[in-house]
């Protein structure tokens, strides 16, 4: 089996001082307190940069070795999604 370990590079770690890792934990907290299951879709669209970002930042999520194993895909088409 002919493996390629070619792992994407992470960014730089920014190193806080203790009250700028408190308020940025805050911060977070606050974001994610409003989190919440979807289960009402709309059939608004959504702006093609706003689906790239999200996927962007999706494919940064933890994965072994950083290899990030998923794939994405965006369908815009009614009839494909039916």
């Amino acid at each position: 089996m002919d493996f390629n370990y070619d792992p994407i590079p992470l960014p730089e770690r920014q190193e806080l001082s203790d009250e700028e890792s408190l308020a940025s934990a805050r911060a977070y907290y606050e974001l994610i307190r409003q989190r919440h299951s979807i289960r009402h879709f709309t059939d608004q669209p959504v702006d093609r940069e706003v689906i790239e970002t999200c996927i962007r930042a999706a494919g940064t999520a933890p994965s072994g070795a950083n290899h990030q194993p998923w794939h994405f895909a965006c369908v815009s088409d009614p009839e494909i999604k039916r």
